[in-house]
């Protein structure tokens, strides 16, 4: 009677432990992957910023700028702002003073223009969203800011401008490498 006994613990035994092996798995993934925590979206912001002080007379000076543009990309963001130096500079050269402006052209990888400004006083233009195209994404693309700038300075009256052009992106962060990563 105690063998048979023996018998059936042993084989109720194995029994259990080879079911508990596959269900136990089961029961360990889902606790792992209750731990591990929720996949999260983020929005991340690359910046290029073009700023230059005139100094002396500077006249159709040219910079050139790229920036590069995917299919995460959710938004584009322009800030322009000139500053013209004050009436030291316009008196010791009144010539000079009607060409000063910085233009601002920036356009997409096929060559489109997608933003355009002159200024020629102190302005700050309010800050610019770029229109994607109609399904709702940017091209995609090394994309291209050209800036051609006419000022002077003298001393700490200078004109000056500054351009910043914000790119957003949407990625993905999962819990355990805490890092951004655009799928």
């Amino acid at each position: 009677m105690q063998r048979r006994i023996l018998t059936a613990f042993v084989a109720l035994t194995f029994l259990l432990v080879s079911a508990s092996g596959c269900i136990g798995l089961l029961q360990g993934r889902e606790y792992m992957e209750h731990l591990r925590g929720e996949v999260e979206s983020e929005t991340t912001t690359e910046t290029t910023i073009v700023e230059h002080a005139f100094t002396n007379a500077e006249i159709n000076v040219e910079w050139n700028e790229k920036f590069s543009v995917d299919s995460e990309v959710t938004r584009i963001g322009v800030y322009f702002k000139t500053e013209m130096a004050g009436e030291i500079i316009r008196e010791l050269l009144p010539d000079f003073f009607d060409l000063r402006e910085v233009t601002v052209e920036i356009t997409d990888s096929n060559g489109n223009l997608k933003y355009n400004a002159t200024h020629d006083t102190t302005k700050t233009a309010p800050y610019v969203l770029i229109e994607a195209e109609e399904d709702g994404k940017f091209v995609s693309g090394e994309w291209n800011i050209n800036i051609i700038g006419t000022g002077g300075g003298i001393g700490t009256e200078q004109d000056n401008f500054l351009l910043s052009v914000d790119v957003a992106r949407s990625c993905t962060i999962y819990p355990q490498d805490d890092v951004c990563v655009v799928d």
